[in-house]
């Protein structure tokens, strides 16, 4: 089955290919035409069709399948929801707290990770042992290992929370740490070598540079799995009554769909718009990475 397909694939593209070869005139022209009107479309419109996309198949399978229950609101009840919600100063105090747990995680979990990765070139042969804690870390259930650390907690603190944003983002810092690290050029390295340099001298002169892009990269994919881990930390605090997750657990208590739909989709903005902050510092660091000239010249 799978050859059928791959020969229907090979004919079909040869086709295409054959189609364009041997189009004469406006044939010819509007082939080419229509193919190059579609690779110069900005990046923005097939964002936007996507989005489009995505508001069409929700409301259809809202008013489908779920017609009589709502657990699937309309996208426009959601809308209106969300639009009271963000009027309400709860929310954004709700978004506040969650937030700061979800920085202090971050900023933990990096340092954690920085130091797993940098030990490594220090002393090579930990590198397994570094590889496998992040391993370990990215593994780990975390609502198996959420109620060990309310337990271990003083009620009313947000450890719990910062605890699980911060074991979120360290096996992503770690090995895009060590693969941007490991990147760095043998014949920088081997001058340093040569002229008496160590380890050390090394890391800062040279790995730690071209490290940078990876390292970014690495910041970029983190920063939200640091704010929805704070988000399900919050699920298991005990004397805390402000949140994000605190609203999530209020609204499936009172089986509020609108409005639980409404709160997950902060939750994703929130996320959403760490990681483009990131991603737009990562561009205006390392303009070079990206393949943009001008990436440097604003936000």
């Amino acid at each position: 089955m799978t050859d059928v397909q791959h020969d229907i694939e090979i004919e079909l593209g040869e086709s295409i290919a054959i189609d364009a070869e041997t189009a004469r005139g406006p044939a010819r022209r509007s082939f080419l035409g229509s193919m190059q009107s579609v690779r110069s479309m900005p990046p923005w419109v097939g964002a936007v069709v996507g989005v489009i996309v995505i508001l069409l198949a929700w409301q259809f399978i809202s008013v489908t399948f779920f017609s009589l229950t709502q657990s699937v609101p309309q996208p426009f009840n959601v809308f209106v929801q969300l639009f009271t919600d963000l009027t309400d100063g709860v929310y954004w105090n709700a978004i506040a707290q969650t937030g700061m747990s979800a920085l202090w995680g971050f900023l933990w979990g990096n340092l954690i990770a920085f130091f797993l990765a940098f030990i490594v070139l220090l002393i090579p042969w930990l590198e397994g042992l570094s590889t496998q804690l992040a391993v370990v870390c990215s593994c780990i259930p975390l609502t198996a290992i959420a109620p060990i650390v309310t337990l271990l907690s003083p009620a009313g603190g947000r450890s719990t929370s910062i605890f699980l944003a911060a074991l979120s983002v360290i096996f992503t810092t770690v090995i895009g740490t060590i693969l941007g690290l490991n990147a760095a050029s043998e014949t920088q390295l081997d001058v340093i070598k040569a002229y008496g340099g160590s380890r050390l001298t090394q890391l800062f002169k040279v790995r730690l540079i071209a490290a940078v892009p990876s390292i970014l990269a690495a910041l970029k994919l983190a920063a939200p799995a640091a704010f929805l881990g704070a988000v399900l930390g919050e699920y298991f605090l005990v004397g805390v009554d402000s949140g994000i997750g605190i609203l999530l657990l209020a609204a499936q208590a009172t089986a509020a769909s609108v409005k639980l739909w409404a709160i997950a989709l902060i939750c994703g903005g929130v996320a959403g718009l760490a990681y483009f902050v990131i991603g737009r510092i990562g561009r205006l660091a390392t303009p070079w990475s990206a393949g943009d000239a001008r990436a440097g010249e604003g936000f």
